[in-house]
């Protein structure tokens, strides 16, 4: 029984070993909840034309268009 353990442990260690394209900071994992994170926490007040207005034309408002846009 010892050995089964021994062998599970070195095949998910030699598994995730070669996924490093798929986890950690850079990975795809991690860029694709880091681009969920972002659309969530976008406030709720920034409409598509909301936001047209305040980053372009006359009334352009720097900040306020960083707020809405991300």
């Amino acid at each position: 029984m010892r050995w089964f353990q021994v062998r599970a442990v070195v095949l998910a260690a030699v598994a995730l070993a070669g996924c490093p394209s798929e986890l950690g900071k850079d990975g795809r994992i991690g860029k694709a909840v880091h681009k969920d994170a972002q659309e969530q926490s976008k406030p709720s007040d920034c409409t598509h034309e909301y936001i047209e207005e305040v980053c372009g034309g006359p009334n352009k408002d720097d900040d306020e268009c960083e707020r809405c846009s991300g």
